[in-house]
């Protein structure tokens, strides 16, 4: 499989900027970074391209009814943690949905405390996630198919050893 995507500075290009400044730059760890910037872009948009398409769900809509569907229902803080986007933000996104022609989640009050709601996801959200969910996993598996599975497990420690520096 071929993407496009925007093109990297080379190298060369790299040292030459390192030669124009006063701290030593780490060449290959500037490249590394970018390419993985780079990649990340290309396989999200990929993927939420495709979402948007085939099922007019958006990257942060997908996200909140994934969240929905494999926690369960919970009030609007827990899910605004839950989806990395703030409270009111998650407030917005349910207001929009609701007001949907058909709505993907519900809201009903919350047992212990009146002035709070708890937002699930309604049948017609169900339905699009069971019915999304396949083709979605399958285009995420589509990128990691140009490496072997070991090269697949190897690369996955390695990114997470990134991620816990």
């Amino acid at each position: 499989m071929y993407y496009n995507s925007r093109t990297l500075p080379s190298r060369e290009t790299l040292a030459r900027a390192q030669n124009l400044s006063e701290h030593t730059v780490d060449v290959s760890g500037v490249d590394l970074v970018l390419s993985l910037i780079t990649t990340a872009d290309l396989i999200r948009s990929s993927i939420y391209a495709q979402l948007a398409k085939d099922y007019d769900v958006s990257e942060g809509k997908f996200a909140l009814l994934m969240s929905l569907y494999s926690e369960g229902e919970t009030c609007t803080s827990e899910l605004a943690l839950r989806v990395g986007v703030t409270p009111a933000t998650i407030s917005v996104m349910v207001k929009r949905m609701l007001a949907a022609k058909s709505p993907l989640i519900c809201i009903a009050k919350n047992g212990d405390d009146g002035r709070s709601r708890l937002i699930s996801l309604s049948p017609d959200g169900v339905k699009l996630i069971q019915k999304a969910l396949p083709n979605h996993l399958k285009a995420i598996r589509a990128f990691a198919k140009v490496l072997e599975p070991q090269e697949q497990e190897s690369l996955i420690l390695m990114l997470r050893k990134l991620l816990r520096k």
